[in-house]
């Protein structure tokens, strides 16, 4: 057979001569294809001018398939399996079903409700191999451009056009305290109260949105916190245990050191939310990002 021959020998010929062998009978293969019987029977006329030999005895009473029909017909339902199961697989492929995400997480939402977006991800997704890497949020752009990571889960940081932002998740923000500091048995806590005491910071260099959000909250107080010592998330919680001082968290991290740290709320400054967004190239290309992105948009996950 031809180059050119194997070209007419396409998918859809196949389906029909299979068809036929299975129902061994032209008028139900017919029915079983939407299609009438005499197109059929000039398709499969066509097929065995491709072939170059008769492939079903006709009589007027039954069909059967000759010794080389057989042996096509065990060779092309074969082939249309695997036909069909290729464009399943690239079907679910395109549309982000499997393949693999790796996704870029800072260890402040490793602690969030994200993580049960996550895993609901997974369970609905078992096909697509997901590798999480653990990196603070400045890290975040070079992992992103150097297509290290696909998708990254992070604070709010200064990126240029080309990285899509869009913020996934809000959470207030709470004081935490070791159990015995003197402010600690309060309902909730103020800006005012705080700043009369040692507080432990952020580092600028790792953590610049806390470092600028929380000096933001003091500064529109028209306050000056005293800061004892600068950390990062979740090394910022032993140092408050250690009793280096008070400092202000997000509230996902009051899931942590319960026992040994009280989390209470900032008096007045309830609408203070801090962010969690999801960061990916524009021109990135896995199709598993829009999935990933889908199911974090669900109800719940902006809480």
């Amino acid at each position: 057979m031809s180059t050119s021959e194997l070209i007419f020998l396409d998918g859809r010929l196949l389906i029909m001569f299979c068809t036929v062998a299975e129902e061994l009978h032209f008028g139900r293969a017919a029915a079983r294809l939407f299609m009438t019987q005499p197109p059929l029977t000039q398709q499969i006329k066509r097929l065995e001018s491709i072939v170059g030999v008769p492939l079903f005895v006709r009589t007027t009473r039954s069909v059967k398939l000759t010794p080389a029909g057989e042996v096509m017909y065990e060779r092309a339902r074969k082939i249309t399996a695997d036909t069909q199961l290729m464009l399943r697989q690239a079907r679910r492929a395109a549309r982000g079903e499997t393949g693999a995400l790796v996704i870029g997480i800072t260890p402040s939402a490793a602690g969030s409700p994200l993580v049960s977006a996550l895993s609901h991800y997974r369970d609905a997704h078992p096909e697509v191999r997901i590798d999480l890497r653990e990196m603070n949020t400045v890290e975040m752009e070079a992992a992103l451009r150097t297509r290290v990571v696909d998708v990254a889960l992070m604070r709010p940081h200064a990126l240029d056009a080309d990285i899509r932002m869009e913020v996934v998740h809000e959470e207030p923000l709470r004081a935490a305290l070791r159990h015995d500091h003197a402010l600690a048995n309060q309902r909730d806590v103020s800006l005012e109260e705080l700043s009369a005491y040692p507080l432990v910071g952020y580092r600028h260099d790792i953590s610049p949105y806390f470092r600028h959000l929380i000096q933001g909250l003091f500064a529109r107080a028209q306050l000056k916190p005293q800061i004892a010592q600068e950390s990062v998330i979740p090394t910022l919680l032993t140092l408050i245990e250690a009793g280096a001082g008070p400092a202000i968290v997000p509230q996902s991290l009051s899931r942590m050191r319960a026992d040994s740290l009280r989390f209470l709320p900032l008096r007045g400054l309830q609408g203070e939310k801090a962010q969690i967004v999801l960061a990916a190239l524009r021109d990135q290309a896995n199709p598993a990002v829009d999935g990933f992105r889908a199911a974090l948009a669900q109800p719940g996950n902006r809480r």
